[in-house]
C-alpha cells in the first residue's frame, strides 16, 4: 500500500478539485490488491470527470469491496463523518462515500484514466447518463435530467446510443431518452 506521505504530497501537488479526485482514484487502485476488479468511481464525481471540472460534487462515490476500502482509508487517515458511508479527510480536503460492492452499471463501458500514479476507473458515461434519466424519471429531480443534457452533449459522438436505448426500453425511461433526444436535435449538441 503506498504510504500516507506520498498520497498527501500526490494529492495536494494540485490545486484542482478534479485532478484531485483522479489522483486519489489512481493511487487508490494501485493500493488495492491485485487480480480484483478496480475501484469505480461514480456518481456526480464521475460526472464531475467527464464535464472537466464544469460541474463540481463534494464527495467521491466509490464502487469497491468495502472491507477492502475502507482499510486503505483508515492507513490514509481519512474517519467516519456523519454520515453512515461517508469518509473524510480534511488534510487532503476529499470525502469518500463507499457506495458499495456491486457495481450496476456495465464493466464494459467504464473509462479508465491512465495516469503517472495508476490507473483511475470512471463508470462509463452511457450508464451515468441512464442513471441520471432514471432519476430524473422516477425520483423526479431535474437537476440530474440536466446532467444526463450535459453529458449527452459534451460525448454525443463517444455515446452508445443503441446501448442507452436498449437499457432506457428495459427500465421504463424511452420518454426521458425521448426528450434528452429532442434537446439535443434542437441544437443543443
Amino acid at each position: 500500500m503506498i504510504g500516507y506521505s506520498r498520497v498527501k504530497r500526490v494529492i495536494l501537488a494540485t490545486d484542482d478539485p478534479t485532478e484531485r479526485k483522479i489522483r486519489f482514484m489512481a493511487l487508490l487502485t494501485s493500493s488495492l490488491p491485485k487480480g480484483r476488479r478496480m475501484p469505480v468511481l461514480a456518481g456526480g464525481s464521475a460526472i464531475e470527470v467527464y464535464l472537466d471540472g464544469a460541474l463540481r460534487t463534494g464527495d467521491m462515490d466509490i464502487v469497491y469491496d468495502v472491507k477492502a476500502l475502507e482499510e486503505v482509508l483508515k492507513a490514509w487517515r481519512f474517519s467516519l463523518g456523519g454520515g453512515l458511508r461517508a469518509w473524510a479527510n480534511e488534510e487532503l480536503g476529499l470525502a469518500v462515500d463507499i457506495v458499495g460492492e456491486d457495481y450496476s452499471g456495465s464493466y464494459e463501458r467504464v473509462t479508465t484514466i491512465t495516469t503517472e500514479y495508476g490507473p483511475a476507473t470512471i463508470m462509463g458515461v452511457e450508464d451515468l447518463i441512464l442513471k441520471r434519466l432514471g432519476s430524473a424519471k422516477f425520483w423526479n429531480v431535474p437537476t440530474d435530467f440536466e446532467q444526463a443534457f450535459l453529458l449527452a452533449k459534451a460525448h454525443y459522438d463517444n455515446v452508445d446510443w443503441n446501448y442507452v436505448q436498449d437499457e432506457c426500453r428495459k427500465a421504463d425511461a424511452d420518454d426521458y431518452l425521448a426528450k434528452l433526444k429532442g434537446m439535443l436535435a434542437k441544437g443543443g449538441k
